[in-house]
């Protein structure tokens, strides 16, 4: 039910129906994330491949550069279309908000393979810009919506979205594979075609989400392992050599070209080449155990919502695009946390755990474990 004391429309079309408040954690261990999520990939990845090669398919076809220049106009009025589905609709009914401008967008580019000659109509580019602005529009934006209206906290909040918005980022890659299909038969077959197996997959993700808003409960899950202590400084070096050494392997391998010599040639380079990519394969399998360990023990330490599972804290860090510093944060975040909790200052800055996360993860990593080490010890204390 929506609390009558609220009094904004706008907060009226999003409040949840529990006071639950969803964490990082919450929202990484649910289906319907990482169904808009991916669905969210494959529609920025199609619009963008699509939209970098529109232009020569439409010269193709005897366009003009004015009759070009209407598609786009068309796709940023689209965003005012997408926007008012994501602050309107998606805010009471989320999967529809979705999927209704992806179908009708489907079907629109359906209409031009059997006839091309739609390429060069105004009304049809403007209205096809405007239908593609909308479906690319409107996710970023919905998603922001059902976001809040889990009321998670402000880190938890920026996590997740920042995770979401890496979509965008993926989809900077769309080009080069867009031009290829385009080069295949140098027609606008094969893009369409894999733009509408975009739209495709994205609805196959989307139809079982059900309510893509937060607005119930999140599930309880907890994985406990017991504590242990590292050292920081064993941590960071283990994660830290790898990158280091792929440094130096680049440098003698610039040196052995400049003296005409081949890799392949010289014993000794290639079991250095061996070497490092034995040494870095260790020390990616131990990022993995880091990760999986750090959340297991903190969750042993003290349950907490915000933890995620240690499998799920696993692939998110491998697999998720910017998953690793996001992880950090919030491991940081929860340790400052407890640290109140007992009366004491933080833990960990924040501000230098976001700035080595981006920088060198390794040393972020070093942090949280020093943090972690810490609360251990105090909370050992505490027990007796």
């Amino acid at each position: 039910m929506v609390n009558e004391e609220q009094i904004s429309p706008m907060e009226n079309t999003s409040a949840p129906s529990s006071n639950a408040e969803w964490t990082l954690a919450d929202f990484l261990s649910t289906y319907r994330y990482w169904a808009v999520f991916l669905s969210s990939l494959l529609i920025a990845v199609g619009g963008q491949g699509l939209s970098t090669v529109f232009p020569v398919i439409a010269q193709m076809t005897g366009s003009s550069a004015q009759t070009i220049g209407i598609f786009y106009f068309g796709s940023t009025l689209g965003w005012v279309v997408g926007a008012f589905l994501a602050f309107i609709v998606a805010a009471r009914h989320g999967r529809s908000a979705l999927i209704s401008p992806i179908l009708v967008c489907a079907v629109v580019a359906v209409a031009v393979l059997p006839a091309p000659n739609l390429w060069g109509s105004p009304s049809f580019l403007l209205f096809f810009g405007l239908v593609l602005g909308a479906v690319r529009a409107v996710f970023p934006l919905a998603s922001a919506i059902f976001l809040v209206g889990g009321r998670p906290g402000k880190i938890d909040f920026g996590c997740a979205l920042t995770l979401m918005s890496t979509t965008i980022l993926i989809s900077a890659f769309a080009p080069v594979g867009a031009s290829w299909l385009y080069e295949l038969d140098l027609g606008a077959v094969p893009v369409v075609s894999a733009f509408l197996g975009c739209l495709l997959l994205a609805v196959i993700l989307l139809v079982p989400a059900g309510n893509l808003a937060f607005d119930d409960a999140p599930r309880p899950r907890h994985k406990p392992l017991a504590p242990r202590q590292r050292s920081p400084l064993l941590v960071a070096v283990i994660l830290i050599t790898p990158p280091i050494l792929i440094l130096l392997a680049a440098i003698g391998f610039r040196l052995f070209q400049a003296n005409d010599v081949g890799v392949g040639d010289s014993p000794i380079a290639l079991l250095s080449v061996l070497l490092v990519f034995a040494i870095a394969l260790a020390a990616f399998i131990y990022l993995a155990y880091w990760v999986y360990r750090i959340h297991g023990e903190l969750a042993g330490a003290a349950p907490s919502q915000r933890l995620l599972t240690p499998l799920a804290a696993v692939l998110i860090a491998i697999l998720v695009p910017l998953g690793l510093p996001v992880l950090l944060m919030t491991l940081g975040d929860l340790l400052n946390e407890r640290a109140c909790d007992r009366g004491e200052g933080n833990a960990v800055s924040i501000a230098w755990l976001g700035i080595w996360s981006f920088i060198l993860p390794p040393v972020a990593i070093a942090m949280i474990q020093n943090a972690a080490n810490d609360s251990y010890v105090i909370g050992a204390d505490k027990a007796s």
